[in-house]
């Protein structure tokens, strides 16, 4: 269907002014184009978008209502749902409709920024940043914030005292005349401030290191010895949490003691074993936590932790503890987000990243008491599980297959998984040639 003249001049001249902050210009310039054509669905999305900045909710929903009615289906659609779904604060649902959106159509900066926004509000602040580095890079010079509503709005304040677009024909806003939008329940309200309390908490890393200082005092106080408790455990003092907490091949393949794999995790041999680890998994873990979130992280430290444990088990004969393998995990599945976001953070994040990489290497290939199978066993995990886990990373391949696009899915998919497995198995490789039975 053809769109009238001058309909689609006036929701262009619309965008324009919107992404330049005047939001009431904005609003006279789409009614002007729903009013030419009232099927115009980029005129009835930009009356949402320009209310939104002015705070007019109630037109925001019937706009967008109106966009869905025109189109059931696509990023238009899925745009309207986004914005219904922030006037609910909902975000976690609208960050999912904005991903379909940018996976469609990567170059709508309006988007990202929406979606940064809302990242924000569900405490995710470095996928916002994110976000609103692309919407930046695409928009210009645009300040995104002023379009979306006020972090401090508890509720919407009564009808009355709304600002209105002005100059807007009262015919438009009569066609739109629903029932106005209510906000949240009071549930749903402490639900969000929770979140947004403990948005910057990294509540699984401080658990962790609370875990292994207190693991080590156990042993110390057992042992005697709250500097070298592993020594005086083979002194002949009290070392229960040693004996049975350390793995070693003979127990965990003849005694089928497996535990020994996930206990030897949060044993530690000293005061500076423990010491540099816990300094390592503060400063790693924190900003891995908050890239991945607590339950993602989690998972990272953990499995990559028994992955390491399990190479030691088949390329070296001697005992092992620490936490050191679960730590170059973290590390190497960080190093993966940072490439995989290279374009939004720079290369200065990811040259970083690969100096201490090579530094650590030299560490664990250069000390003869140092588990080169432990410490290469997590990094190479941790490098799949960290593009594996990436946000983001499965929102592209999802809309291929709804879209039928089976093959791109599967080639989008393995490509970089492919890499990455075979950097792991050259870093394995490595461990078993040169780790000298470490």
């Amino acid at each position: 269907m053809d769109v009238p003249v001058g309909a689609q001049e006036y929701a262009e001249q619309g965008k324009a002014l919107l992404l330049q902050g005047q939001a009431r210009n904005a609003a006279v310039a789409f009614a002007h184009a729903v009013k030419i054509d009232p099927n115009l669905v980029a005129g009835h999305l930009g009356l949402a978008q320009a209310n939104l900045a002015l705070g007019s909710y109630g037109l925001v929903h019937m706009a967008c209502r109106r966009v869905q009615e025109l189109e059931l289906s696509g990023p238009d659609a899925d745009m309207a749902q986004a914005l219904i779904l922030v006037l609910d604060r909902r975000y976690d649902r609208a960050v999912e409709a904005l991903e379909k959106v940018t996976a469609v159509e990567p170059d709508r900066a309006y988007a990202h920024a929406l979606r940064g926004y809302c990242l924000k509000r569900l405490g995710k602040d470095y996928e916002a940043a994110l976000a609103e580095a692309k919407a930046a890079r695409l928009a210009g010079n645009v300040d995104f914030a002023e379009l979306f509503p006020k972090v401090e709005k508890a509720e919407t304040p009564p009808e009355r005292e709304r600002p209105q677009p002005a100059a807007v024909p009262q015919d438009t806003v009569d066609k739109y005349r629903e029932p106005s939008w209510q906000p949240p329940s009071q549930v749903r309200r402490q639900v969000a401030q929770i979140r947004f309390a403990t948005r910057n908490a990294t509540l699984v890393t401080t658990s962790l290191i609370i875990i292994n200082v207190v693991v080590f005092l156990i042993g110390g106080l057992m042992a005697g010895d709250l500097l070298n408790p592993l020594q005086a455990a083979a002194n002949g003092h009290n070392g229960f949490l040693y004996i049975w907490g350390i793995q070693d091949r003979p127990d965990v393949f003849q005694g089928y003691q497996y535990w020994r794999i996930i206990t030897a995790m949060f044993l530690h041999e000293s005061w500076l074993h423990i010491g540099v680890n816990m300094f390592s998994l503060y400063f790693v873990g924190r900003l891995a936590e908050q890239v991945y979130g607590h339950w993602r992280f989690l998972l990272i430290y953990l499995v990559t932790g028994i992955f390491g444990g399990i190479l030691v088990l088949f390329l070296s004969d001697i005992p092992v503890l620490g936490a050191s393998g679960a730590i170059f995990g973290v590390f190497g599945a960080l190093g993966v987000f940072f490439w995989y976001n290279r374009h939004a953070f720079g290369s200065a994040m990811l040259s970083q990243w690969v100096f201490w990489l090579v530094l650590n290497l030299a560490f664990t290939f250069g000390f003869g008491d140092i588990s080169v199978s432990g410490h290469i066993g997590g990094l190479s995990m941790g490098l799949l599980l960290g593009l594996l886990l990436m946000p983001g990373f499965w929102t592209p391949i999802r809309v291929r297959l709804r879209r039928g696009q089976t093959g791109d899915a599967i080639l989008f998919a393995l490509k970089p998984i492919a890499v990455l497995v075979a950097i792991g198995a050259a870093l394995i490789l490595l461990a078993y040639f040169l780790g000298g039975g470490r």
